[in-house]
């Protein structure tokens, strides 16, 4: 009995220990997984975008370009206006019986500080030597022409150049011209003797022009 007994006990640990396996080990923790590289499509994206970039700068560049040419050429264009309407109504004078010398006075421009209508008294000497002119000759007939730099609104400008045409007139009409023999206009910042964007270039648009419009005949 106890032989039988003894057996049992046996085989009752056998099944156990065949039961009970070691627990498996445990597996590997992954490996992190490598960083996305940037796509294609958005690096070419990225390119077609400086490409536009570059080639909207390079339109910008040459439509400035050519916007200044254009401007360079009008402004040139009106200059060569101014000069060749003053050299005309200078020839006019000489045809008409004035000489060159009286001509060139009569013609001669009389300038403006910034901003103002004031005649000049550095100025005065011009419309002086102009009067003698006008009571030798009394058939003589002129336009004032007033012009102002490039400072400022049209309207504006409009307005002071009329002012300062208006304030040559007053002189001379004061000194004994009759004011039938002068007319005005004004022409603001349209016809700029010089194209340029100095405060030399600016002095000598600020003026009065003066236009024969009967000679001396």
């Amino acid at each position: 009995m106890m032989h039988h007994v003894g057996l049992a006990s046996l085989s009752a640990l056998l099944v156990v220990a065949a039961c009970s396996k070691p627990p498996a080990p445990a597996a590997p923790a992954p490996a992190p997984a490598p960083a996305a590289a940037p796509s294609t499509a958005a690096a070419d994206s990225a390119a077609r975008a400086a490409a536009r970039r570059d080639s909207l700068a390079a339109l910008a560049r040459a439509d400035s370009l050519e916007r200044a040419a254009r401007e360079r050429a009008q402004a040139d264009s009106v200059r060569a206006e101014v000069q060749r309407a003053q050299a005309d109504s200078a020839a006019a004078a000489v045809r008409s019986g004035l000489s060159a010398a009286d001509s060139g006075v009569l013609v001669d421009a009389v300038h403006f500080d910034y901003d103002k209508a004031d005649l000049l008294a550095a100025e005065l000497p011009r419309l002086d030597r102009k009067l003698a002119i006008f009571q030798a000759h009394p058939r003589i007939e002129v336009q004032i022409a007033g012009s102002c730099d490039e400072r400022g609104s049209d309207e504006y400008n409009l307005a002071l150049g009329e002012r300062r045409a208006a304030a040559a007139k007053r002189y001379l009409v004061a000194h004994g011209v009759a004011a039938d023999r002068i007319t005005i206009v004004s022409y603001g910042k349209e016809r700029p003797l010089d194209p340029g964007h100095t405060e030399e270039a600016w002095a000598k648009n600020r003026r009065d022009d003066f236009v024969v419009t009967r000679g001396a005949n």
